[in-house]
C-alpha cells in the first residue's frame, strides 16, 4: 500500500504568532543593548569626572601650598603685600627679569583672589612667594630668570605668581554645542596669558583658614571678602578649595532639577550632566613654620 507524504507550510497564525515572538526577543535584545550602552557610557563620563578632580585637586594643592615661601633667608614679603594677591592691591610690577613680560603680568591682574571673579564659574585665587634656586617656577613650569632669584636685585623681582580661575575658551563646545568649563592657571614667569589645566571644572570656590590668636591652628574660614572686611590676610594658614566637577558629555536621559553644597555655595542645576562635588584641605606650610 502506497503512502504519499504530505508537505504543510506554516499557516498565517502560526506564522504572526513567530512574528510578535521575535518583535519581543528583538525588543528585549535592543532594550539590553541600549541599557547598557548608556550604563557604560555613564561609568565612562564618571571616571573622566573622578581623573578631572584628581589632576584639579593636585594641582591646586601643590602649586598654592607654595603661598609664603620666602627664601631659607625669611625675606620680608609684607613689605610687598603678603603672601595672597588680593582684589583692590597694588598692581604687581614687572621687576627686572626679561621672563617677567607684559602678558602674563596682565595675566595674573584679571585673576586675582576675590570671591566669584565669574559669576558662573565661582572664585579665583592667587598667591605669591620668593623665587630662589630652590623653587623658581610658576604653575605653568616656566622658570624665574636666575639673575632675579633670591630677591635680586629686589624682592618684586623674584616674587613669583601662581592663580587659578575657571573660564571657557570660546572653542571647546560638547555634543550639544554647549562650552566646556576649563580650569585655568595663571603663572607669572612666561610671556603667555592663561593655560588651561583640565577640562570640566564647572565651577570653583575657595575658603581660608584664619589663625585668629597666632597659635597654629585655624579659628575659623571665611570667604575671600570676609576675609579682606577683617584685614586679615597675614593670618590665614591654610585654603580650602572646593569644585564642582560636571562630566564632559550628557549623561541623564533627561533634564534632572538637582542642587550642589560646594563649601558655602548653592549651585543649582537643570540638565542632563553629570556632577560630583570634591574638596582639599591646602595648608600653608611656608607661613606657619614663619
Amino acid at each position: 500500500m502506497n503512502h504519499k507524504n504530505k508537505q504543510q507550510g506554516l499557516s498565517l497564525i502560526e506564522l504572526m504568532i513567530a512574528m510578535v515572538v521575535s518583535l519581543v526577543l528583538v525588543a528585549g535584545v535592543g532594550t539590553v543593548y541600549v541599557s547598557s550602552k548608556r550604563n557604560y557610557h555613564a561609568r565612562d563620563q564618571l571616571s573622566l569626572m573622578d581623573e578631572t578632580a584628581r589632576v584639579a585637586l593636585n594641582t591646586l594643592s601643590k602649586h598654592l601650598e607654595h603661598a609664603g615661601y620666602a627664601t631659607p633667608a625669611k625675606l620680608p614679603l609684607d613689605s610687598v603685600g603678603g603672601y595672597f594677591y588680593v582684589s583692590g592691591a597694588a598692581d604687581p610690577k614687572a621687576g627686572n627679569c626679561d621672563t617677567l613680560e607684559s602678558r602674563a603680568l596682565s595675566a595674573v591682574k584679571n585673576s586675582p583672589t576675590q570671591d566669584s571673579l565669574s559669576s558662573n564659574y565661582g572664585d579665583a585665587v592667587s598667591i605669591r612667594f620668593i623665587g630662589d634656586d630652590k623653587l623658581f617656577t610658576d604653575v605653568l613650569g616656566s622658570d624665574l630668570g636666575a639673575s632675579c632669584r633670591g630677591g635680586s636685585p629686589t624682592i618684586e623681582s623674584a616674587l613669583i605668581y601662581n592663580a587659578f580661575h575657571v573660564d571657557k575658551d570660546d572653542i571647546t563646545k560638547d555634543s550639544l554645542g554647549n562650552w566646556v568649563p576649563i580650569l585655568y592657571g595663571v603663572g607669572s614667569n612666561g610671556n603667555q596669558y592663561k593655560n588651561p589645566i583640565v577640562n570640566g571644572v564647572e565651577n570653583l570656590q575657595f575658603l581660608y583658614g584664619v589663625d585668629t590668636n597666632a597659635d597654629g591652628t585655624v579659628e575659623q574660614y571665611l570667604n575671600a571678602t570676609a576675609v579682606s572686611l577683617a584685614s586679615a590676610w597675614q593670618r590665614v594658614i591654610s585654603i580650602k578649595a572646593g569644585i564642582l566637577v560636571r562630566s564632559l558629555e550628557p549623561v541623564l536621559p533627561a533634564d534632572e532639577e538637582k542642587s550642589y553644597q560646594v563649601l558655602d555655595t548653592t549651585l543649582d542645576r537643570n540638565d542632563r550632566y553629570q556632577r560630583s562635588v570634591y574638596s582639599v584641605v591646602i595648608h600653608l606650610r611656608n607661613v606657619v613654620d614663619g
